[in-house]
């Protein structure tokens, strides 16, 4: 039986149900998003500014093997991103790190990064996160390591007291001072004595 005479002989209540039921599958079917083919050069037609320079200068920049993706390396797949109007709103936005209102989630920003940096992922600086001392539930790995940077913030003694104190305030009073030996304690990082990428036990 042909589809026209099909429909002849369908009640008009049945006809609206075939017509609605095929349109209704299709919208719960969710399209993912894919790399794009241009991978850095299709980010840079709108995001060309200081932070992205640097970062091409830096470890995370296309220099570095792992980077086979460039910017979507980090961020996520991005061809919904750079083919809809205003930056794919609407759409599986962009991994974004931090921790604004706007920042993903806290365990898709740590995958983001051990997908390189875990041991065994091929990274040059591999790292054990998952079952250390900061493996916590409002701990990001950008929280304390700066990416669109040439260098770690974390390498600069300085810098990277005032982030270890933005969670270990009472430190700055209550650790000991090792008065009573030649330790130069004001010259030493927390890094030095402190390896925080271990697995907790592991830690002291």
């Amino acid at each position: 039986m042909t589809l026209k005479r099909v429909q002849q002989h369908m009640p008009p209540i049945c006809l609206m149900f075939a017509l609605i039921i095929p349109m209704a599958q299709a919208k719960d079917v969710k399209r993912k998003p894919i790399y794009t083919k241009e991978g850095t050069k299709s980010c840079l037609v709108c995001h060309s500014g200081e932070k992205i320079r640097t970062i091409q200068a830096g470890l995370h920049g296309e220099s570095n093997p792992m980077a086979k993706h460039g910017c979507e390396d980090c961020h996520g797949p991005g061809s919904f991103h750079v083919s809809r109007a205003h930056g794919g709103k609407g759409f599986p936005s962009m991994l974004l790190h931090g921790k604004d209102a706007e920042a993903s989630s806290r365990d898709a920003q740590v995958d983001a990064c051990l997908a390189c940096h875990a041991p065994g992922a091929g990274g040059k600086r591999a790292v054990v996160f998952l079952g250390s001392a900061h493996d916590k539930p409002s701990v990001t790995c950008s929280i304390c390591h700066s990416l669109h940077t040439e260098t770690d913030r974390m390498k600069d003694k300085e810098q990277q007291t005032a982030i270890c104190y933005g969670c270990h305030s009472e430190r700055q009073t209550e650790h000991p001072r090792f008065q009573d030996t030649t330790i130069a304690f004001d010259d030493l990082k927390c890094s030095t004595c402190h390896k925080v990428h271990k697995l907790a036990l592991d830690a002291r």
